[in-house]
């Protein structure tokens, strides 16, 4: 009888453990390491909602700026936050991989949220209380201000890069080519949606009352606490997560798509699809990691001019340059981006009404 079945599976394709050893499928992955990353996402959340939503207050009530000027810094908070997502996400699929990704920003969110607690507790880093007899009160310093600015975009930064790896690195613990874990997968991510509206219920309710009633030194310190505790979380399950290996981002395969079909752009394009370049035909100088196929679509046919295969005098098929030529399976993953940004549009009005409601 073969002993396959028995011995079938111990690992997990395309992950490794801390150690960079192959992930063994029963002591890494699963649900007890997803637990550490959903208790990191509530403190997480908790911090970042705890300072972006009652922050127009601060600013007006302690740092006596004006409320253009208050609404101004808290769009800018905000925006830089999401943007830096993007710089995050890079680094994760790039370099540094999404485990290494979340213990690095969580670690630079806590200097700043820390940063700005100790700027509410320090008499000198922010003006004096307007007396009651005056209807004049001091303005925040450019010392205060500064201090103030980098608390607010050192916590940015860190804010960034926890968002673009935290769910992505919660789906890494379970695999999706097993039946039973990818059930675990689709309810991982209803428990992090969850984890994320109690961890954000918690900051508009508790955190809110706390900064108003006793004090912002109390409430920024709780923040503070509360992202060194997720750290801490998270770093106590190193030992079982699942670390996949690194596959390059998106966004350079967009534009070596784009690239190419530009270069491109006067070759005709085959009447068969099947004649375009895919990973099976040749070997390429660097090798990648294998993807499922796609099937050819019709739309945005400009792109599928980067599949074209080059051919030398010879008849042999050359790829030399990374930047001139993609397969066709890459060149399908960038059109279904383009078929989702209309999706995302739609969430361009909805995120606008939340940022004016911060600013109110």
């Amino acid at each position: 009888m073969s002993t396959l079945p028995t011995t079938q599976g111990k690992t997990v394709p395309d992950a490794s453990d801390y150690k960079g050893r192959p992930a063994d499928r029963s002591t890494t992955g699963g649900w007890s390491a997803a637990a550490m990353i959903l208790g990191g996402e509530v403190m997480e959340r908790l911090t970042t909602l705890g300072i972006a939503v009652n922050l127009v207050t601060y600013l007006t009530g302690t740092m006596h700026l004006g409320n253009a000027a208050s609404a101004n810094v808290v769009t800018n908070f905000l925006g830089t936050s999401f943007m830096l997502c993007l710089l995050g996400g890079f680094l994760a699929d790039t370099f540094l991989g999404r485990y290494l990704t979340i213990a690095i920003f969580a670690a630079v969110q806590a200097i700043g949220v820390t940063i700005l607690t100790i700027s509410t507790i320090i008499p000198s880093l922010h003006p004096p209380k307007c007396k009651e007899d005056s209807k004049s009160c001091i303005q925040a310093d450019s010392k205060q201000l500064l201090v103030m600015y980098l608390a607010l975009y050192i916590t940015a930064l860190g804010t960034g890069g926890l968002k673009s790896s935290v769910s992505g690195f919660g789906s890494d613990q379970f695999d999706d080519s097993d039946d039973q874990e990818k059930k675990g997968m689709i309810k991982f991510f209803s428990w992090f949606y969850f984890f994320v509206s109690i961890g954000s219920l918690a900051a508009v309710t508790v955190l809110v009352y706390i900064q108003d009633n006793q004090g912002r030194g109390w409430g920024y310190g709780i923040c503070a606490v509360a992202i060194v505790v997720a750290l801490l979380v998270f770093l106590s399950g190193t030992r079982k997560y699942r670390i996949k290996q690194l596959v390059g981002s998106p966004l350079t395969q967009i534009a070596v798509v784009f690239v190419a079909a530009w270069r491109k752009r006067h070759m005709q394009l085959p009447s068969d699809s099947s004649l375009l370049y895919e990973e099976d035909d040749i070997l390429c100088e660097t090798p990648k990691t294998k993807k499922q196929r796609m099937p050819h679509s019709k739309q945005f046919r400009f792109l599928d001019k980067a599949a074209i295969k080059g051919i030398e005098s010879g008849g042999t098929i050359t790829i030399k340059e990374k930047w001139y030529i993609s397969t066709l399976t890459d060149v399908e993953e960038v059109k279904m981006v383009i078929r989702m940004l209309p999706i995302w549009a739609t969430t361009i009005m909805f995120w606008t009404m939340e940022l004016l409601s911060t600013r109110t």
